[in-house]
């Protein structure tokens, strides 16, 4: 398979947004750390917080100033928008939409509101997304240390006819095209990234490990042995395989490892599985499951707060805090 082209520091221009005065929606987990990497590559960066945010005094207290959101576009012409999927909408159409001027250029970090039709932009403005494959927090941790983590860069409305340039401008500036970005879709990056948040990262995993130390307290070991089995040492797996790859991985671990993991790893997730993993990608592709999200938002999310509360109860949370404290006071 031939790689896709990677676009580094060398393909960024950040002449292209110097020209620009910036403006960033929300202040949270990607809004600091984007505002903080930008103003750090000598950017003058404004922020826009909606009305009793909590993250006024924080934005503030690193020297930013704050408007509201719709001072924030009337004062800016290149608008990042990074608040939670559920309220984005409602927000553009309240305070965003009614300030647009010809020419804005309207940065998204996730694809979710412009493919779900939650935003629909008009014709004279820029639609274009950096999507960084990471939390704002190992954004930041990286680029303070002069790294960067990748990301995904995608135009999905080119009105002046830069929006590439301009976009890889931005990624280079946030830190992005340090380690690189590819280019995408806003369909394709969001399906991708909700698919792997269901299936993978906030879980399938998870799910795994909880579901894992069950069977062995069910068995009547010890929790502590179970913990460190189930949940412990599973860092040092995900680190040998991130950094070179699963051959890397199974030449770095026993022989016995290495087939029981890939004999029974095999019975575990099998064809049942993948059908539900197929069935997930349906829903996220179709809508189904935007709708039952926005519902959830709508009527308060009385599921989310009750699996919380479940979540909360599950018997390796308790021992997984006890333990890493214990582990670290040693340390």
């Amino acid at each position: 398979m031939q790689l896709p082209k990677i676009y580094k520091d060398n393909d960024a221009d950040l002449n292209l947004l110097r020209s620009k005065k910036i403006g960033l929606v929300g202040y949270g987990n990607q809004g600091s750390t984007q505002a903080l990497n930008l103003r750090d590559n000598g950017f003058d960066v404004k922020i826009g917080l909606r009305e009793g945010s909590c993250n006024k005094q924080l934005a503030e207290g690193e020297g930013f100033e704050c408007y509201s959101i719709e001072k924030l576009v009337q004062l800016s012409d290149f608008i990042s928008l990074l608040i939670p999927d559920q309220v984005m909408g409602q927000v553009y159409a309240e305070k965003i939409a009614p300030n647009l001027k010809e020419g804005h250029s309207l940065l998204f970090s996730h694809g979710y509101n412009i493919q779900y039709n939650l935003i629909e932009p008009p014709e004279f403005v820029n639609v274009i997304m950096a999507a960084p494959s990471g939390a704002g927090s190992e954004l930041r941790k990286k680029f303070k240390i002069g790294k960067g983590i990748p990301g995904l860069i995608a135009v999905h409305q080119d009105y002046s006819g830069n929006s590439f340039e301009l976009t890889l401008s931005y990624c280079k500036a946030i830190g992005l095209t340090r380690m690189g970005v590819f280019k995408s879709t806003f369909k394709e990056e969001t399906e991708t990234d909700l698919f792997g948040e269901q299936i993978i990262l906030t879980g399938g995993i998870p799910k795994l490990i909880q579901s894992a130390y069950k069977v062995l307290l069910e068995a009547n070991y010890n929790p502590i042995t179970a913990w460190f089995v189930c949940y412990y040492e599973l860092k040092t797996i995900v680190d040998l395989f991130h950094s070179k790859g699963f051959e890397f991985m199974n030449q770095a671990i026993s022989d016995t490892a290495e087939f029981g993991g890939i004999t029974r790893g095999n019975r575990i997730i099998n064809e049942n599985v993948r059908n539900e993993m197929r069935l997930a990608l349906e829903e996220i592709q179709s809508g189904k499951f935007h709708k039952e999200w926005m519902n959830e938002y709508e009527r308060g999310y009385p599921q989310l707060k009750n699996m919380r509360e479940e979540e909360k109860q599950i018997p390796i949370e308790e021992i997984s805090k006890q333990l890493l404290k214990a582990l670290c006071e040693n340390k």
